[in-house]
């Protein structure tokens, strides 16, 4: 009796550990959408300072009043 309310647990847990909503393949896809949100707030930041320099240098072109 004991060892098959040990199966069932551990088998459950395994389960879990599998296909659960804390499981391996949700962690792996949650790994893999922090590498491309790093990647995307990196590439935004380049972006970010191009706009800017273009900015500023088309202010420098205005004339000034």
């Amino acid at each position: 009796m004991i060892s098959l309310l040990a199966t069932i647990y551990l088998s459950y847990h395994t389960v879990n550990v599998l296909f659960g909503d804390n499981s391996l393949q949700v962690y792996s896809d949650l790994k893999h959408k922090k590498e491309w949100l790093e990647s995307e707030i990196l590439r935004l930041q380049r972006e970010n300072a191009y706009l800017q320099k273009e900015y500023f240098e088309l202010k420098n072109l205005e004339p000034e009043e």
